[in-house]
């Protein structure tokens, strides 16, 4: 039977996949995790001591340098999800409270929905793929809609951690909240009931703490640096992220799981950019590498894609 391009394309893909050195496939180091964040804490640190004694115009760089910041924390969560669910000891404790609480997540809570981003990457079942669909063919202004509907994601993170705890009593809400929070699509079973519920858990240690950070914030700052320094910064981040969401895929319906397919419907972005700082922090700019190898801690994703030009180019055409 004769193999057309396509197949022999997945053929080779599948193969060469499976050859890549394994000192490239380096996973995600916990301690350099921490590092970052400490790093990114540094930043924002200085940034709001300089926001105060400064103009205005330079308040609107360090506002863009935090968001920056806050941008990272939610990829550096994105990286804790591809560990394994059964690695949780103090660092990763540690890691969730320093950059996940923050920006209104847990690890469960984006694990749950990233994963199946990953198995459905671009199909019906894809949590992603509703946000941009057709949005090539959309003008400029509606393009522009969509990406600004990011200015709801983290306050939509936060209020689900104020309904996550109440879920727990019933399985009907635990359904809604799959729904609405965790952006699930298609029947939702017993096991992804589970999920749910130990997202719900996590969701009243992370109101706890979000509750504490605005009573402290506003009680030694008040509500106008509350606004300025938290609460505009975080609506910014939202935007930033449904932007970077848009460019990662081309958000083409598709109806298989093949790394051909994937590779088609998944592009890179920001990867050389001035404002790469901001728009794709932390690598999560080599996103065909990423969906390749998931598992790879992305201050490595650059030299996978290098091999790959170097051996084959043809995955990044």
């Amino acid at each position: 039977m004769q193999i057309d391009s396509h197949d022999k394309f997945e053929e080779e893909l599948n193969g060469f996949k499976r050859n890549i050195p394994e000192k490239l496939l380096i996973p995600t180091n916990i301690n350099l995790l921490i590092r970052d964040a400490i790093f990114d804490y540094i930043v924002i640190f200085f940034s709001v001591l300089l926001y105060l004694n400064t103009v205005l115009f330079v308040k609107f760089v360090l506002i863009i340098i935090i968001v920056s910041r806050l941008h990272s924390f939610g990829v550096i969560v994105h990286d804790l999800t591809h560990l394994s669910k059964n690695r949780r000891n103090i660092k990763l404790i540690v890691l969730e409270f320093l950059v996940g609480y923050p920006i209104g997540t847990t690890i469960n809570a984006m694990r749950y929905h990233h994963l199946r981003h990953h198995k459905d990457n671009g199909m019906h079942s894809d949590p992603y793929f509703h946000h941009f669909e057709n949005y090539k063919n959309n003008n400029f202004i509606v393009k522009f809609l969509n990406i600004m509907l990011g200015l709801f994601l983290i306050p939509s993170w936060i209020l689900r951690s104020v309904f996550g705890g109440f879920c727990l009593f019933h399985e009907n809400l635990q359904i809604l909240y799959a729904r609405i929070f965790l952006e699930h699509k298609g029947e939702i079973s017993k096991k992804d009931l589970e999920e749910v519920i130990q997202c719900c858990r996590q969701d009243i240690i992370q109101f706890i703490y979000l509750a504490f950070l605005f009573i402290i914030i506003i009680k030694f700052a008040g509500i106008s640096l509350f606004i300025q320094l938290y609460f505009v910064p975080i609506l910014i981040t939202g935007v930033i992220s449904y932007y970077r969401t848009m460019k990662e895929h081309e958000y083409t319906r598709v109806y298989d799981r093949k790394l051909s397919t994937v590779i088609n419907i998944t592009n890179d972005h920001n990867t050389k950019s001035f404002f790469k700082f901001l728009l794709a922090p932390r690598n999560i700019g080599y996103h065909i590498a990423h969906h390749l190898h998931p598992h790879v801690g992305y201050r490595h994703l650059k030299k996978i894609k290098e091999y790959y030009l170097k051996h084959n180019k043809e995955i990044y055409k």
